[in-house]
């Protein structure tokens, strides 16, 4: 019994982390279809030049040596790819006059020649699509065989969604079943270990070994239908055991002469992927070492024996009746009401100079120190009486079916009964009016020794009362719980004062996120009216002075808007702020040819509301002074703007905005927006920098507030 739940433990531990590597394995496609997703949310210009995307999906397949293809489709028909071959080459392709393309690439992504093409290739019409249009949301799709090669495959997919909230197309990124295969045989376990997974039909989806997952007419084949004899009886097995499929199952099975250890399990990968997956280990790689152990323990266990009865029988001799005497007299103490010596070792064995004389000295030794321990503990006895019924504090003692086995004094005065009244009686029909029955079970099934908690009680006439518990529950001594210990002081006073100050701050919390509404509303309107201002005006400077203080004026509201929607009344994410303002200006200044890629990177963190407002308000200056100056001329050149925040081990906090512009001139005229720069840079005792580093570089430094938290790591 002890060598099976061994095996248990171990088949246990390999078939979890088989699923931690599935894991890991699984959410790469994932991750790949929100990393895109990001890119066309911050540059939905590239919704115009998929070339652009074509050649960041084959990058992408260079770093991702698991994927074997990364596609983009929408609903006007458009389509872009990238593909790894068998043999690891990449292609690229798309979409031209209703047919697929597919072109030999370059590894800069650069088209060499065409490879094939699919005729009136439709990708709304490709599974992926369909199950991802229908969902809207990230899901998997069905297994399906790929147009080129009718290689079996399944995909995550994630639609993609306009800033207007329109369904626009489908981010898929797929992996082969054949991949998955791979992955599961590289998996290290024992040897002549199997790994199968099967979906929720039964088909084979993947196993550790190389076995067809499709019939020569390209359907897939039913598990139980396997040419492997392991895979095959395994899943017959199971699927004709209800009892197997409702949990995970462990069974021993025997195929072909040899013994398998199989651990079924339910299997809910990412996104709400469900599979059934099977660690099939033969008997004799768990059995040897169990098998070799148990032989040496035997053959030391039948040397021991031996030993132990022959010193036994030379010892007794010397030691059986000195022994005897001894014990007798010993055997008194116990007999004793009172701890008072009545009884005398007899001279003979006092006077022994062996080990029988140093132990009946002993044993007279161990009468007075007995003496004073009963003493010792009648005292302490009495002490623990005193305290505990003279204590202000409830105290008691329940079972694990709520029967109340012993309550102090102050208890039985506080709640108003008397000790026959509630001694015996359950907590649920007396002073704990819950809904709940079985919650002192629930109690007595927690993994806990020691715990705090509060819970409101009745007493005898009705009074609604909160106690705040300490309790400790009380181990028998083969660790076996026995009793809940619970001693309370009553806090109703406090508990009322604390829902008093709840509903208090709970009001002030809905009125403050309203002024936040009210503020943003406001400013909104302000912007408005400036917008119909500029439909009166003519100048062209005026209006981007209008412009520009429209932009400020964003910047601020946004702030507002942020915190009327965050839990925080007075911080908000900096990161997703900044986000947010280059989002707003991107809308307004990018231009349509060769647009401007603007990309925010670094920690992410929460700012008060005053330091947020006065860094959006500069970075706001930064981004739109780029935008209007520093790709004038540069019409073929890619144009990008890199920001990035960071927190600095010193507490300051460092934001870089970088251009590859044609960069400053430093014999350039201050403007107003220069000066609004230095003097909010001023506000935030912060310093400002500017240098030509292959465009401009602006560094903005200045000191965090304690409380700023730096969460986690964006890109």
């Amino acid at each position: 019994m002890l060598i099976r739940d061994n095996i248990d433990t171990i088949h246990k531990e390999l078939t979890n982390k088989v699923i931690i590597q599935l894991n890991n394995y699984l959410n790469i496609p994932v991750t790949i279809n929100y990393t895109n997703s990001s890119i066309l949310s911050v540059e939905p210009e590239l919704q115009k030049d998929l070339n652009v995307i074509r050649k960041i999906f084959a990058k992408q397949l260079r770093i991702y040596k698991t994927i074997n293809i990364i596609a983009y489709g929408t609903e006007r028909k458009t389509y872009v790819e990238a593909q790894r071959l068998g043999n690891g080459v990449i292609r690229t392709g798309e979409i031209s006059n209703n047919n697929l393309e597919l072109w030999k690439t370059d590894s800069a992504g650069q088209k060499i020649s065409i490879e094939m093409v699919i005729k009136d290739y439709d990708p709304e019409t490709r599974p992926w699509y369909k199950s991802s249009e229908l969902q809207k949301k990230q899901n998997w799709s069905d297994i399906y065989l790929y147009a080129s090669n009718n290689q079996p495959a399944i995909s995550s997919n994630l639609p993609y969604f306009s800033n207007e909230g329109e369904f626009y197309g489908v981010l898929t990124t797929s992996i082969t079943l054949e991949g998955i295969s791979k992955f599961l045989s590289g998996l290290v376990l024992s040897d002549n270990s199997y790994v199968l997974i099967t979906d929720p039909e039964g088909f084979a989806v993947a196993s550790s070994s190389d076995v067809p997952l499709l019939d020569d007419g390209n359907n897939r084949i039913y598990a139980s239908n396997l040419d492997d004899p392991v895979f095959s009886k395994v899943f017959k097995v199971f699927s004709n055991s209800t009892t197997l499929k409702s949990r995970i199952s462990e069974f021993l099975l025997k195929i072909n002469n040899t013994s398998y250890y199989i651990q079924a399990t339910p299997y809910f990968g990412p996104q709400n992927l469900k599979w059934q997956l099977f660690v099939i280990i033969p008997e004799k790689d768990f059995m040897a070492a169990f098998y070799q152990a148990l032989t040496y323990g035997i053959i030391f266990l039948l040397i021991f024996s031996a030993i132990a009865v022959y010193l036994s029988y030379l010892i007794a001799k010397k030691t059986t009746d000195p022994i005897a005497n001894l014990s007798y007299m010993v055997s008194r103490i116990s007999l004793k009401e009172d701890a008072v010596p009545e009884w005398n070792i007899p001279g003979k064995i006092l006077n022994r100079k062996d080990e029988i004389g140093t132990l009946a000295h002993s044993f007279n030794d161990l009468e007075d120190r007995l003496n004073s321990t009963v003493k010792y503990l009648r005292q302490s006895k009495k002490e623990y009486k005193d305290l505990v019924e003279n204590i202000n504090s409830i105290i008691m003692r329940v079972k694990e079916d709520g029967t109340i086995t012993y309550c102090n004094p102050f208890a039985l005065n506080f709640y108003g009964y008397s000790e026959e009244e509630l001694i015996g009686k359950s907590v649920l029909e007396t002073i704990l009016k819950t809904g709940n029955p079985n919650i002192f079970r629930e109690i007595f099934n927690k993994n806990k020794k020691y715990w705090n908690g509060i819970t409101k009680n009745i007493t005898a006439d009705g009074t609604e009362v909160w106690i705040l518990w300490s309790n400790a529950m009380l181990l028998e001594d083969d660790s076996e719980k026995k009793e809940l210990l619970s001693i309370g002081q009553d806090i109703t006073s406090r508990k009322k004062v604390e829902i008093k100050l709840t509903e208090s701050l709970e009001e002030k919390s809905v009125l403050l996120k309203e002024i936040h509404h009210r503020v943003k509303n406001n400013l909104q309107i302000v912007i408005s009216l400036i917008n119909l201002q500029l439909g009166d005006i003519s100048d062209k400077k005026m209006q981007e002075i209008l412009g520009s203080l429209q932009n400020r004026i964003q910047s601020i509201a946004l702030v507002h808007e942020m915190l009327y929607s965050s839990d925080s009344l007075n911080k908000i994410d900096f990161y997703d702020y900044i986000f947010n303002i280059v989002i707003n200006i991107s809308a307004t200044h990018n231009r349509i040819q060769n647009p401007i890629l603007v990309e925010v990177k670094g920690d992410r963190m929460f700012l008060d509301i005053e330091r947020s407002t006065t860094c959006g308000l500069i970075i706001n200056e930064l981004i739109i002074n780029a935008y209007k100056h520093a790709f004038i001329g540069m019409e073929t050149t890619e144009c990008r703007i890199d920001i990035d925040i960071a927190k600095k081990k010193s507490g300051k906090i460092e934001i870089s905005i970088q251009d590859n512009g044609k960069g400053i001139d430093p014999d350039a005229e201050s403007g107003m927006g220069n000066l609004l720069i230095e003097a909010l840079s001023d506000q935030l005792n912060g310093e400002i920098s500017v240098k030509n580093n292959k465009g401009t570089l602006f560094q903005l430094c200045f000191t965090a507030d304690p409380d700023t938290s730096t969460t986690e790591q964006t890109s």
